[in-house]
């Protein structure tokens, strides 16, 4: 099977670069949040100031997709991220100098933040998009497999590694570790070949880019549509379950290893999808994985009647599969389904929709639980799950999408997916 696999997205050079890339990236990635968290904390000792810093990142990021989109399908994807990549290898290098030598401020630290977080929204339309020149087309959904392997392998790995440095040695070389992955990351990209990208000749117009882009976006049902639904998904069940779910482990399971019990559940339930996405190819690929998606109600629903951590965790472990294996049957979709000149922005719609409601369901977990009990909000986070999977599934443009053979030609493969 290895040599199958190597023979497939891993037999192509540049596919294999982007892959290290990204799996050394997201290491990164999941390292740095514990060494900011407690920088800051080192620095001022509030959990608020931890929320800015956090806050920060993900308002930049989100504010700033549309306009990546658009640079990605404008210029070469590769160097979109490599300059991606190189400004925040700047902000993370900046950050944990700052901390190693005694003189951050945690202004500082919170603009640089921001810095990082417009650096990244350049750099996930671009990546999305730059998959598919990387392979052929029947390797496109082996290929989004393996970024998702990379991607939930990565993330115990990096927060355990995150913990361990700053535990030792301190948040600021946290973060100039965190600095190296980046320039690696760069480095790697670099060293790809690629075939030119075809280009429009007319002159870049930002509003018209902008307003091309959301006309692809919109006019595939399926995309608009569960882009909707997963934005309420992420206001609804997962933020009430990741902000709610620390504080029953602590006062009900005993502490944080409860906690930490139940997302290495997900992480394992994550890379299984990620694995499984390798091979299966659903042919009624967005019912499919709508029925899927019904097993994390399993999650909140447990957690709401405070089972067993270990019951929670296996079922965390089904909804990470859920998760992760649907995000790639979701990607190839795009890939598959969308110009390629439009993919970076459609993405970036795509990103910024599915993103735009999580501060909000992070902000109101809090005051929600307190009006009507944290088993309450956690039940109606179970039931919506349910009822409006149900929903969406039956919408046409969603019920009738079908994944194209993964050999057909582009032509096809829209044909048979709008």
């Amino acid at each position: 099977m290895i040599g199958r696999l190597r023979g497939g997205a891993l037999g192509e050079r540049s596919f294999r670069l982007l892959f290290a890339a990204r799996t050394i990236s997201f290491f990164g990635t999941n390292l740095a949040p514990i060494a900011v968290a407690f920088g800051v904390l080192d620095l001022t000792g509030s959990a608020s100031y931890v929320g800015l810093s956090f806050a920060a990142w993900t308002l930049a990021q989100v504010s700033t997709l549309l306009v990546g989109g658009v640079v990605a399908d404008r210029l070469p994807r590769r160097l979109v991220m490599i300059a991606s990549d190189s400004a925040n290898l700047c902000v993370r290098a900046t950050m944990g100098a700052l901390l190693v030598s005694g003189h951050a401020r945690v202004w500082e630290l919170i603009a640089l933040q921001a810095v990082g977080g417009a650096a990244t929204a350049f750099y996930s339309p671009a990546s999305t998009g730059l998959v598919p020149e990387t392979v052929p087309a029947r390797h496109l959904q082996q290929a989004n497999g393996f970024m998702s392997i990379a991607r939930y392998v990565a993330f115990p790995v990096g927060a355990a590694a995150g913990g361990a440095i700053v535990a030792t040695v301190g948040s600021g070389w946290a973060l100039l570790l965190d600095a190296g992955t980046y320039g690696t990351s760069a480095l790697l990209l670099v060293a790809m070949t690629l075939p030119a990208r075809a280009r429009t000749a007319s002159a870049p117009n930002f509003l018209r880019e902008l307003r091309d882009g959301w006309q692809a976006f919109t006019e595939h049902t399926w995309v608009w549509v569960l882009t909707s639904w997963i934005s309420l998904y992420f206001l609804v069940t997962y933020a009430p379950f990741f902000v709610l779910g620390p504080y029953i482990a602590k006062h009900s399971f005993g502490g944080a290893t409860a906690w930490a019990f139940i997302v290495t559940g997900e992480a394992i339930g994550s890379l299984a999808g990620g694995v499984v996405g390798l091979r299966l190819r659903p042919r009624r690929a967005m019912v499919v994985i709508g029925a899927i998606f019904t097993v994390i109600a399993l999650q909140s629903a447990l957690l709401a009647v405070h089972a067993p951590y270990p019951t929670i965790a296996v079922a965390a472990a089904f909804a990470g599969f859920a998760f992760s294996y649907g995000t790639v049957v979701w990607d190839t979709s795009l890939q598959q389904q969308i110009a390629p000149e439009k993919l970076s922005r459609v993405s970036a719609y795509n990103w910024m929709g599915a993103m735009a409601f999580l501060p909000a369901g992070y902000a109101l977990a809090g005051p929600v639980s307190d009006l009507i009990g944290m088993s309450a909000y956690l039940w109606i986070g179970a039931a919506w799950v349910v009822v409006t999977t149900s929903v969406v599934i039956c919408v046409r443009g969603v019920r009738e999408f079908r994944l194209a053979p993964p050999d057909a030609p582009r032509e096809a493969a829209v044909a048979v997916g709008t």
